[in-house]
């Protein structure tokens, strides 16, 4: 079997059968690779320019990897390519070498039907809308000469027309963006296939973007817009993109398309994007406070959804609970330390092939345990994966095996360009086919299989996956092309079952941990897999503000980690404190055993009971419970700002900078937010720190814990040992 994907993987690592560059340039080395599975035979390469063809022998890198040299092509031109045995050959692979064309300058200004059109070349035409909207498009200019200087647009915002770049956008004589150039990178024919936009933004601060593990604020920094799954320390990598943005200067840039848009914001901030069809891009621009700014974005993209009122209790959650033995024992431990959880989220409770048949042999009685779950106060979440599974490690079993014909047969599955079924290139849950939740009938197919369960008393789903639709030539039953599913994919997928919950009249919750634009519209999103480690306590934070910042209402994370070592007791104690004041409180662990080698602990569950007897410190059930028990009084606030939140489009997780855009310390402020509209929490994320640094913006504060008040604007020093963290209730005025 020859493997090769042309455009690789993913971003942040080189699966060693891509082509190098995907995209390249006249005048630029290329060079293409492929692994060799399941076979000692020795590839080689034939390429075709024009009528001519030519072979290629490659050269063997490591193991099974081989690299073919094509050489650099001084023009732009078409090639082909196919990798050949004496047993196999590929499908040929199509390439263009593209040229760049850099424009800094209109070549006319036109006006027509009440917008601007902006001739960029020949063939390109820049059109700009009363409501601030903007698109590229790949065609003529039309309409009649713009003699004016200025265009006046909705906001108090205007064009500047006559600065020394392609336009100036001012809002209230204050300048906002300069646009200063387009890069277009063509094909052989002249299509546009990927754009750069460099702009260069006022202000200091950029916020936005989607789940940011890496930073809070990204001025300096890139942002990638694809959706990536990476297992821990996600660092510039995430699960959950969204292209946009805002700055303290009252500007919100929204890239609106489902292809990864590459952000940058260096000294010249640049958006990057391949394009399909006639419009290559479109940009939404908002003004206003970063709340309207917000706002807006949601009202463009989707009404935000309240998860039902019992989804702010507890969640407990552990790979490791596959059977009736390991729910009944997490039962009694609620009852035994008065730990009043509220949803039980089960992973392996599948047979781990079909994903909607309980396991046999591991559940006597399906319905008898959701019962026991439900008159225990318990919410039963289970997992779901958007796979129809490749079986490696043995029979696939009759209903597998009669899921793969009825998909295949029916076209319920995503195809590759051949019309073929996509079989996932790689990683996890590799050679497995996807279905296409954009076909109407798979959906019917799909959940027709599940909707015992709903009947059965489940009512969630933790949505897990979705990032695995990699070749940018496959397509959906829409006509979506895999360029631009993606990053659709997984808010296709989590967004059917969401509909699914709601056709049956079930009041449930998906809990989801990859997304896109319209993300708000499918809570509840956690924060992925991180390690039990400090570095990723604080990456966590930073991923729930930045979340929040992108429209990201209802957010989770894993209390102490979920992979690696045990947590110790202060680590998962701060862990769980900050995830007391967060939207949402779960705790859950990886598969026994571990997925890093090592120390190979029998339970690694993240439950407050299992961690206090592997570290003999009881400190951790005392004060775990404490902090179960303030939950709990917290829910009728917390119940309370939910809705406020899913009404107004405000993020229940806010960053400071959304009430005090005024108070240029606030837009500094990465280490503390508003859960709701009246509790200031201030988390301990650095190891032994017994106190900590508040900052209070303007208005009068009492200290949740020691009752004290404050008058802000000020810093305040807060003790804060391990049963608590520094927490704040605004007190407000009449």
């Amino acid at each position: 079997m020859i493997k090769h994907i042309a455009e690789g993987l993913v971003p942040f690592q080189d699966c060693g059968f891509a082509r190098y560059p995907e995209m390249p340039l006249a005048g630029e080395p290329v060079t293409v690779c492929c692994r060799m599975d399941h076979t000692d035979a020795v590839p080689s390469l034939t390429l075709r320019v024009g009528t001519k063809e030519r072979t290629i022998t490659g050269i063997k890198t490591e193991n099974n990897f081989y690299s073919f040299s094509l050489g650099a092509f001084k023009e732009s031109v078409t090639f082909s390519y196919q990798f050949v045995t004496a047993q196999e050959q590929t499908p040929w692979y199509t390439c263009d070498v593209l040229t760049i064309q850099r424009i800094t300058k209109p070549v006319a200004v036109l006006t027509a039907n009440d917008h601007l059109e902006i001739a960029l070349a020949d063939d390109i035409a820049l059109c700009i809308n009363k409501d601030a909207s903007i698109q590229l498009m790949q065609r003529p200019a039309q309409g009649t000469l713009y003699s004016k200087k200025v265009y006046e647009m909705l906001g108090g915002a205007s064009i500047m027309l006559d600065s020394d770049c392609i336009w100036l956008l001012k809002r209230l004589s204050n300048p906002l963006v300069q646009l200063n150039a387009y890069v277009l990178y063509r094909d052989v024919n002249g299509k546009v296939r990927k754009v750069t936009q460099e702009m260069a933004l006022s202000g200091k601060h950029i916020m936005g973007t989607g789940e940011r593990f890496h930073a809070v604020d990204l001025q300096g920094l890139s942002s990638n817009g694809r959706v990536v799954e990476k297992f821990t320390h996600q660092q510039d990598q995430t699960y959950l993109p969204i292209p946009f943005f805002f700055t303290e200067k009252g500007l919100g840039w929204y890239r609106n398309s489902n292809i990864p848009a590459e952000m940058n914001f260096l000294d010249t901030a640049t958006i990057t994007q391949e394009t399909e069809g006639e419009t290559l891009t479109t940009d939404q621009i908002y003004f206003g406070s970063p709340t309207e700014v917000l706002q807006s974005y949601l009202q463009a993209t989707g009404q935000p959804v309240l998860p039902p009122e019992w989804s702010f209790g507890i969640w407990i959650s552990g790979n490791g609970w596959n059977c009736d033995a390991e729910v009944d024992a997490q039962l009694k431990a609620l009852q035994q330390y008065d730990y009043p959880a509220s949803v039980l989220v089960l992973e392996q409770w599948s047979d781990e092939r079909t994903f909607y048949r309980w396991h046999e042999h591991n559940w006597s009685d399906p319905a008898q345990m959701v019962k026991r779950v439900r008159d225990a106060g318990l919410h039963l979440v289970l997992w779901q994966i958007p796979v129809i599974k490749h079986e490696w490690d043995g029979d696939s079993g009759k209903a597998l095996e009669q899921d793969i014909r009825e998909a295949v047969e029916n076209g319920y599955v995503v195809r590759s360009e051949s019309g073929e079924p996509y079989h996932i290139t790689e990683n996890w849950f590799h050679h497995s086919m996807l279905p296409d939740f954009t076909n109407p009938d798979a959906c019917k197919w799909w959940f027709g299989k599940r909707k015992y369960l709903l009947d059965m008393g489940v009512e969630g789903f933790k949505t897990d996956g979705g990032e695995f639709l990699f070749e940018k030539t496959a397509r959906l039953s829409n006509g979506m092309s895999g360029l631009a599913a993606h990053n659709a994919y997984p808010v296709q997928y989590i967004g059917a079952y969401h509909d699914f919950m709601r056709s049956n009249n079930v009041e449930g919750v998906m809990f989801s941990r990859a997304g896109y634009t319209g993300a708000q519209t499918q809570p509840i999103h956690w924060a992925g897999d991180q390690k039990s480690e400090w570095c990723e306590l604080q990456a966590q934070l930073n991923a729930g503000l930045s979340a929040g910042l992108s429209g990201v209402l209802f957010w989770s994370f894993d209390i102490g980690g979920f992979a690696g070592e045990m947590p110790n007791a202060e680590l998962y104690l701060r862990a769980t404190a900050m995830g007391c004041f967060c939207p949402v409180m779960q705790w859950h662990a990886e598969p026994r055993g571990g997925q890093f080698g090592g120390e190979q602990v029998q339970n690694n569950d993240r439950s407050p009971w299992n961690l206090a007897e592997y570290d003999q410190d009881e400190r951790i059930l005392t004060i775990s419970c404490q902090f179960a028990q303030l939950r709990e009084q917290l829910k009728p606030y917390l119940w309370q700002e939910a809705q406020y939140c899913a009404q107004n489009g405000r993020p229940m997780m806010a960053h400071l900078c959304l009430d005090y855009p005024e108070d240029e310390r606030a837009w500094t402020v990465h280490d503390a937010y508003m859960l709701g509209r009246n509790m200031l929490v201030a988390p301990v994320v650095q190891p032994g720190q017994n106190s900590r640094i508040v900052y209070l913006p303007k208005g009068v504060w009492q200290e949740y814990f020691t009752k004290e008040y404050y008058q802000g604007p000020c810093e305040v020093q807060i003790d804060c040992p391990w049963d608590r963290i520094p927490v704040f209730h605004k007190e407000m005025t009449p």
